[in-house]
């Protein structure tokens, strides 16, 4: 018994398992060619001790997917590699993400990650 209550113990002390997700839907800024406009999404964030997942469906069809771990960050942006950009200067409450050629430009309201 005394090795089932350490087996125990081991699986919920493991980084893996403190592990929680939060879908919410929200309004996201969306620019390309230089229009902005906000759209309906959805956002799924998933996250442990060691990663943290964001996945995000925009109205419009365009997505982000961004993994962070303490290795690497993976950011996809409609399925094309992505990378951060930096919100509008009158939006600075907003995180950003763009297709690495910078013609699409996503923005999540700081508050919902």
């Amino acid at each position: 018994m005394k090795y089932i209550y350490s087996l125990l113990i081991l699986i919920i002390m493991s980084s893996k398992s403190w592990a929680g997700c939060n879908e919410v839907s929200s309004q996201c800024l969306v620019i390309d060619s230089d229009k902005e406009s906000f759209e309906s999404c959805e956002i799924a964030i998933c996250a442990n001790m060691s990663e943290y997942l964001v996945n995000v469906t925009l109205e419009n069809g365009g997505r982000i997917f961004m993994r962070d771990d303490s290795q690497t960050q993976v950011i996809n942006v409609n399925d094309s590699k992505g990378v951060t950009s930096s919100p509008p200067t009158d939006k600075s409450n907003l995180t950003c993400y763009a297709i690495a050629d910078m013609s699409v430009t996503y923005c999540i309201k700081d508050s919902v990650l």
